[in-house]
């Protein structure tokens, strides 16, 4: 009996715990907050470059080098994407809704006396 046979042989209320818990730990990833977009660019990138050297390196199974390269860049784009982001100017999320920005200089509004004349 193979891996899979096994498995799907389970009853039938292993295998939704399974299902769930790999369903929660899909959902914990999306509730992160806001994070440094250097960080995004350097784990695309560096899975990308990570892929292409895997499939490169790997001649018997260019596949299985590619997906492991591509982890491995992920991984390690990632982290310099960090790193590169914080030596950079803060991050700041754009305001949502109305913004209006600050004024400029010592402005100060002008009192208000009534109508002339009186």
């Amino acid at each position: 009996m193979n891996r899979k046979q096994r498995f799907w042989g389970l009853r039938l209320g292993k295998q939704m715990i399974f299902l769930a818990l790999l369903g929660l730990s899909f959902l914990t990833g999306c509730a992160t907050p806001a994070q440094n977009p250097s960080l995004y660019t350097g784990a695309g990138l560096g899975a990308a470059l990570g892929a292409g050297i895997g499939a490169a390196a790997n001649h018997r199974n260019p596949w299985k080098g590619a997906a492991i390269g591509a982890l491995l860049g992920g991984a390690g784009g990632g982290v310099a994407g960090e790193v590169y982001g914080r030596s950079q100017t803060p991050y700041q999320p754009q305001p949502q809704g109305y913004y209006q920005p600050p004024q400029q200089g010592n402005y100060q509004p002008q009192p208000y006396y009534g109508p002339p004349g009186s």
